[in-house]
């Protein structure tokens, strides 16, 4: 009877553990993630065969998948699935422990992390920190982050590799309210542009990055080699075969379809241009043009036909120079008069051939035309020069083919192009009157030195300098200068000045411009005019001046997700990333857990939420507060890149309690009535026990 006692307690107590168990799958029937246990009985050692009573083995937790409820909130995620969101909990000592959850009713804590309700950090891969040498692309020495002010969004992509997630991003400040048309004055026939072809070379070119980022996203992992851009010449036949002359003749080329044509413009040539083209021109040349000695006095009988014959080669000139303006606002191509490096006209492709405006060799009509666009082939189909009835075909060719690149290579040659349209060289002129090598004394004596920015050093730099530190500017002396040819050569033959500037006579200016491996930066030129007079500043002349390109900022940025790193607690805030300067942006998970934020329609991957698997779930240990901890039976957790096998990840939706009400309620009444039960088996061995003692006495 003694027996029968304890075994009726320990049915009660067993039982009195169930009804806890299930109160507690009751109470957490709500709970976000919450996984219900169920109780293992089992009977105790026996007896002459007889039962001890029960004890409760085990209150094992289910890890079934529980409903889903579709929420709406942007941090919200749920697991569908087998895994575990990784949490740590730093205390104040510094340390950190790992739990894990399937509760996903994340937010952004105070320090821009990703949390859980209770505020334990969520683990992941994280954003690598950005690099501004390797991962920034700016054309703005002081701006590596996006700001409002670049509210051009070129192109986004997220592009996953075998073991990293990368994100490329570019924007541009506004290069229509930056762009200006260039000065035909001074740039006519050397590549000039109206403002509408500058934004139209552009559009062009962004279509051209983002089909390029389009390739790379579907083929990450494809070879990578640089487009090459076509570079091609026409020739007007220029010389004893050319035929325009006069009004009405014109001059026509047919590019990828479409014609580009120019009438002869009638020019009366003036006492310069006559005098600098006969000085410029060899004796064949001068009698293949007609000319003679334009000091032929207005007496000589030769006189009209001397100034006819100039008129025409003026015209000539002025017509070439126009169509080359036209086929430049037409494509997104640069057009610019040009001759060979023997200077003598020759048309082969194992040729050299270079921009110029002299007369000379604007005379002998070869046109280069460059394609802005790398890989981006464009077809010349005729080249002519008309005169009434008689056509006279020209010449066109192709030093460079246009070569289609691949990978994140032709990403890159795209990107530069488009970068150099949307900045653009600085282009700083001075006219021959700007100079005052027309004044009744003319200037002869400058000194000049700019100031620009170092890439390598990272600061503005006088050039040429001391080498101080501060580095003091000290100018170049361009003594014996008459012509603007001389200050060309002057300027281009220092050595520190030529590192960063040249010098070009453009239609007989000055232009002072950034090289092509610094196409991006500014500088500002000091020029001096020492003689004969004080010395005196000479300002740029702001009417011709200005940039190349659209005079707007580029910026790239690139962000990586490295799955092969250790893990972290993912940072949400974009300022905090150095990716902008605003932190918020829009929340969104993928079914690998790839978190990214959407800003101002750019999106970045800024990491991934890691998804822990166990050999043994039912061995983790509970510690509340929807976290579990591992322990020996259920082993270390285990993590697949991309989180590959594990659960899929789901956005704005919350895995609900797996705790059924209705069948805990059934539970309780099973188990009130095992508990009442055992309460009688107890009281009935109480009075057994109790009638034994009475027949004693």
């Amino acid at each position: 009877m003694i027996g029968a006692l304890w075994t009726g307690i320990s049915g009660l107590s067993s039982h009195q553990k169930a009804l806890d168990n299930e109160s507690n799958n009751i109470a957490n029937v709500n709970t976000v993630g919450y996984k219900s246990s169920r109780i293992s009985f089992a009977d105790q050692m026996y007896q002459s065969k007889i039962g001890k009573g029960s004890i409760v083995q085990d209150a094992e937790k289910l890890y079934v998948q529980g409903n889903t409820k579709i929420t709406g909130v942007e941090y919200d995620m749920m697991l569908e699935g087998d895994g575990f969101f990784t949490v740590i909990n730093k205390n104040t000592l510094g340390t950190a422990e790992s739990f894990y959850t399937r509760a996903g009713n994340f937010r952004m804590g105070d320090n821009g992390t990703l949390q859980d309700a209770g505020g334990n950090e969520v683990q992941g891969w994280i954003m690598s920190p950005i690099d501004a040498t390797k991962d920034v692309t700016s054309t703005n020495p002081n701006t590596s982050v996006f700001t409002n002010e670049y509210n051009k969004m070129l192109g986004s992509k997220i592009i996953r590799h075998g073991t990293f997630v990368e994100t490329i991003t570019a924007k541009a400040t506004d290069y229509n309210v930056t762009a200006k048309s260039d000065s035909t004055t001074v740039f006519s026939g050397d590549g000039a542009k109206s403002k509408s072809s500058k934004v139209a070379d552009i559009e062009a070119a962004i279509k051209d990055y983002n089909a390029w980022l389009q390739k790379l996203k579907e083929e990450p992992d494809a070879a990578s080699a640089n487009s090459i851009a076509q570079i091609s010449q026409i020739d007007f036949l220029s010389g004893t075969n050319s035929i325009i002359g006069k009004d009405g003749d014109r001059v026509k080329v047919v590019i990828d379809g479409q014609t580009i044509s120019q009438n002869f413009i009638v020019t009366n040539s003036t006492a310069p241009f006559r005098q600098e083209l006969w000085d410029s021109l060899t004796v064949a040349e001068r009698t293949a043009e007609g000319l003679i000695d334009p000091a032929t006095p207005d007496t000589d009988p030769n006189y009209q036909a001397m100034i006819a014959a100039y008129d025409k080669a003026a015209g000539k000139i002025e017509t070439y120079k126009a169509l080359s303006d036209l086929i430049s606002n037409r494509l997104p191509v640069e057009a610019t008069m040009a001759i060979d490096d023997t200077k003598l006209g020759t048309f082969n492709t194992t040729t050299n051939y270079e921009n110029s405006t002299k007369l000379s060799d604007m005379m002998k009509g070869i046109i280069q035309i460059k394609s802005l666009i790398p890989g981006q082939e464009f077809k010349i189909t005729e080249v002519s020069e008309q005169s009434g009835n008689q056509i006279a075909q020209g010449n066109y060719q192709s030093t460079s083919l246009a070569s289609k690149g691949s990978g994140i290579a032709a990403v890159n040659t795209s990107k530069d192009a488009l970068s150099r349209l949307i900045s653009g060289k600085q282009q700083d002129v001075y006219t021959v009157k700007d100079l005052g090598l027309t004044n009744t004394t003319p200037n002869e004596n400058f000194e000049y030195s700019i100031t620009i920015y170092d890439k390598e050093k990272g600061m503005n730099v006088p050039i040429p300098n001391d080498n101080g530190n501060p580095p003091v500017a000290t100018p170049v002396g361009l003594t014996g200068v008459t012509t603007i040819d001389l200050a060309v050569s002057k300027i281009n033959n220092d050595a520190e000045l030529s590192k960063y500037v040249e010098a070009r006579n453009v239609n007989g200016n000055l232009v002072i411009q950034t090289k092509n491996d610094n196409y991006d930066v500014e500088f500002s030129g000091n020029l001096v005019a020492t003689t004969p007079a004080t010395p005196t500043p000479i300002e740029v002349n702001k009417n011709y001046s200005g940039r190349e390109g659209a005079g707007a900022e580029f910026l790239e940025i690139k962000t990586t997700v490295d799955q092969t790193a250790s893990k972290g607690s993912i940072q949400l805030r974009l300022d905090t990333l150095n990716i902008s300067d605003s932190p918020f942006g829009e929340f969104s998970v993928d079914s690998t857990g790839l978190i990214t934020m959407k800003q101002d329609g750019a999106e970045f991957a800024i990491g991934q939420a890691a998804v822990a698997r166990f050999n043994n779930n039912r061995g983790l240990e509970p510690t509340g507060n929807n976290l579990f901890a591992k322990t020996s039976e259920s082993g270390d957790p285990i993590y697949n890149i991309n989180n590959n096998k594990t659960a899929e990840v789901r956005g704005k939706a919350l895995e609900l309690s797996n705790a059924d009400l209705s069948e805990s309620l059934v539970n309780l009444m099973i188990f009130q009535r095992a508990f009442e039960a055992n309460a009688k088996s107890i009281t009935t061995s109480d009075e057994l026990l109790n009638t034994l003692i009475n027949l004693k006495r």
